[in-house]
């Protein structure tokens, strides 16, 4: 389905924590920690942006992920914390615990891209929750493109259902060494296997050299029947459910499928 391993855009984790220094979702998934009220897990935790500060609040955590630099920098971030790091796959990790609340937050649910990732995500999901515990994580809404609902390019790469092979200018930023990137990307949308193939590129000058670094991302749609179909399937019971990260209800315009849900 792809040619590459979807993780190249987290090879390299400071700058990672760099280039998304914002608490995007953390309030809500702090308010979700005190309401589960007990141990906590989330899968693809990165370096720890939303799971440092859950730990922060006194709940004993644990954050997997399958990119062992992001696991080493959110160790290093988080001495003296309540907090256990496991590199592992969300697809078939094994803990001998169940938790309060499980959660995956960055959109990460997107990167199970098949039918059977994301029933292995689930099943192992429901093995390791607590009977009375919460599920929760946000999945970005399929969108076309319209005047009421197009946002800025590339903003939180929310990016409409579309094809651009030509390159679409993204703004800059600066990485961990001081340097103005130049960021641009092409898109392909492939409507047979609901997968958005995003290519991006970040392009600054050595001297007189112009380099550039590109980064290609796959990112499953899961349209919201489809989604309360799944979890359903699944064992799991939707009991909440948003459109954006302040409570509003999902609608055609909405940014994120944000769900709660619990065991059947």
């Amino acid at each position: 389905m792809i040619d590459h391993d979807n993780l190249e855009a987290f090879a390299d984790a400071e700058a990672y924590d760099i280039a998304d220094p914002t608490d995007t979702g953390g309030a809500f998934y702090r308010a979700l920690a005190q309401e589960a009220g007990g141990s906590v897990l989330e899968i693809g935790c990165g370096t720890g942006r939303i799971t440092i500060p859950i730990a922060r609040m006194g709940f004993p955590v644990t954050g997997l992920d399958i990119v062992p630099g992001m696991i080493e920098r959110a160790q290093r971030k988080s001495a003296e914390l309540p907090a256990k790091w496991v590199v592992g796959d969300g697809r078939s990790f094994r803990l001998d615990e169940q938790f309060h609340l499980i959660f995956l937050t960055g959109n990460v649910f997107q990167f199970f891209l098949t039918n059977a990732d994301q029933a292995a995500l689930l099943e192992q999901v429901h093995a390791h929750l607590h009977p009375e515990g919460l599920c929760a994580f946000e999945t970005r809404n399929p969108r076309w493109p319209s005047l009421a609902t197009r946002p800025k390019p590339y903003e939180g790469m929310f990016f409409h259902l579309e094809t651009h092979l030509e390159e679409l200018g993204a703004g800059s930023e600066t990485d961990a060494q001081g340097r103005t990137m130049r960021i641009s990307y092409t898109q392909a949308y492939d409507h047979v296997a609901q997968i958005l193939h995003v290519t991006g590129y970040r392009r600054w000058r050595e001297g007189e050299q112009e380099q550039t670094q590109i980064t290609r991302t796959a990112l499953r749609y899961t349209f919201p029947q489809e989604l309360a179909a799944l979890l359903y399937a699944h064992g799991f019971t939707i009991i909440r459910q948003y459109g954006d990260w302040n409570y509003e209800p999902l609608t055609e315009a909405s940014p994120s499928i944000i769900v709660v849900c619990r065991r059947q």
